[in-house]
């Protein structure tokens, strides 16, 4: 066999290799694309108050709001929004019942019964008031639709450094309850398997759907 015809084979054989993955590629994009669908979306505004309790991990007042700040930009809230822990006997050191005041502003379908309902919400002013207060946002979270996107969020329970072997595991059981699905959000797989006093093996997960503040 001459050299021009084993190159010509190899040639033949990398183009049909190419040509069997592409449709893997497309189908692939089409599925991030459809990760990342785009809606008319207008501002809800809301509070909510949880009290963190932690068997495994526990945080001091600093940590455990950048902790919780951390997580609702990962979820696409406005950047505004507010986290404020209070309980806290010792500044510095761990805080074993902290409570956990937010006030979010993040994005809900700009359907006829959403919107009628911010319109009617007799706190809203109020929180909008201490959002803007406190960010010095210039937004005003009127009730304008805008554009916003469906995605796919995934949590770490060891995102960046972790504050002990078990991470953020029990942090995120609260935020799945008390925070993703008070805003909506829809529980896509829940992987979190958080042992009290032991440390968890590997890097559990949680992956929610959310309507997100659109990313350029």
């Amino acid at each position: 066999m001459t050299i021009r015809s084993t190159y010509s084979r190899y040639l033949a054989v990398f183009v049909f290799a190419i040509a069997q993955m592409a449709p893997a590629y497309a189908h692939a994009a089409n599925e991030q694309s459809a990760e990342r669908t785009t809606e008319q979306a207008i501002w809800r505004v809301q509070e909510i108050y949880f009290a963190y309790f932690g068997l495994t991990t526990h945080y001091s007042c600093d940590g455990l709001r950048d902790r919780v700040r951390f997580m609702l930009s990962e979820l696409g809230v406005q950047e505004s929004s507010h986290v404020q822990i209070a309980g806290c006997t010792d500044l510095s050191g761990p805080a074993y019942n902290p409570s956990v005041r937010i006030i979010l502003a993040y994005p809900v379908a700009a359907t006829d019964d959403n919107i009628k309902a911010a319109a009617q919400d007799a706190k809203r002013a109020e929180l909008v008031a201490t959002l803007k207060r406190r960010s010095k946002s210039k937004l005003e979270f009127g009730l304008e639709p805008y554009d916003a996107e469906r995605l796919n969020v995934v949590l770490l329970s060891k995102a960046q450094t972790p504050t002990s072997a078990s991470g953020d595991c029990e942090l995120l059981e609260q935020i799945r309850d008390h925070v993703i699905k008070p805003m909506g959000g829809t529980i896509v797989k829940d992987e979190l398997r958080c042992i009290p006093y032991q440390g968890t093996a590997g890097n559990s997960r949680l992956t929610a759907e959310v309507l997100a503040v659109k990313r350029s």
